[in-house]
């Protein structure tokens, strides 16, 4: 059944092309969906607006489509210096510079051919049983492992920030814990059960070296939720049906 926003049609076809965009959700469909109704409920309101001409709407980015209505509807505060300040000192083990941590994982790797769902259950399964049984790490990895990490008990080695995918690092760079992580880590390859063996902490930087990069974050997260709440608010005024929430609108909630 074809998605519709306020009459206009989102087709299966555009849909099952962006559910490849989602691949690393627990609901792939319902995510590609999400997406692009939020992008049709955008394109609309901009078009209501006639904030760009049609040539203008024809070539837009979706960035150039929520600046004009950011600029327009929406007002994103920036953060100030105290707000900034608090953050580097609540969340240091990002700021360090150096730090290293040596690490074992298995991979299950996204397939295809797979539903994800079955992956997902693999992976929790092996969690699980380690949880219990964390001296079988290594015979685990060696045995169902998708990485060629696993033929060496899962081994990582010594990694220092940079060297593999940010999603992966923001999980094994956060906090002081050691052993098998209590939850999956989810990465555009796949599930992780991740065991951290040894952190070596680097050194903090002044302040004013990340202050920049601290309040564009915060900006952007800041715009982030913004934009949520106003594709919701959109949502809720909208027509939608073909979701697979009952309810169209709640798909964006």
């Amino acid at each position: 059944m074809s998605l519709r926003v306020n009459g206009i049609v989102i087709d299966a076809r555009r849909v099952a092309d962006e559910i490849d965009q989602h691949r690393d959700a627990a609901d792939p469909e319902t995510a590609a969906q999400h997406a692009l109704v939020s992008r049709e409920l955008l394109r609309q309101r901009v078009r209501d607006l006639r904030l760009l001409g049609e040539a203008e709407m024809a070539d837009a980015s979706d960035d150039a489509i929520v600046d004009a209505l950011f600029t327009r509807d929406v007002h994103v505060r920036r953060p100030t210096e105290a707000e900034c300040r608090a953050y580097f000192h609540e969340h240091a083990g990002q700021f360090r510079v150096g730090d290293k941590v040596q690490a074992s994982h298995i991979l299950f790797a996204l397939s295809a051919g797979v539903p994800l769902s079955v992956t997902l259950s693999r992976a929790q399964a092996a969690l699980d049983q380690l949880r219990v049984e964390p001296a079988a790490f290594e015979s685990l990895a060696a045995n169902v492992s998708d990485c060629p990490s696993g033929r060496c008990g899962g081994s990582l080695g010594m990694l220092t920030r940079g060297s593999g995918a940010p999603e992966f690092e923001l999980v094994l760079f956060c906090g002081d814990r050691l052993g098998v992580l209590p939850r999956l880590v989810n990465t555009r390859y796949g599930f992780h059960v991740v065991r951290i063996e040894r952190r070596v902490k680097g050194r903090m930087p002044p302040f004013e070296r990340v202050a920049d990069r601290i309040a564009a974050q915060l900006y952007e997260q800041a715009r982030t939720r913004a934009l949520r709440h106003y594709v919701a608010l959109l949502a809720g005024a909208a027509e939608i049906s073909g979701a697979n929430d009952s309810d169209g609108a709640r798909l964006l909630q």
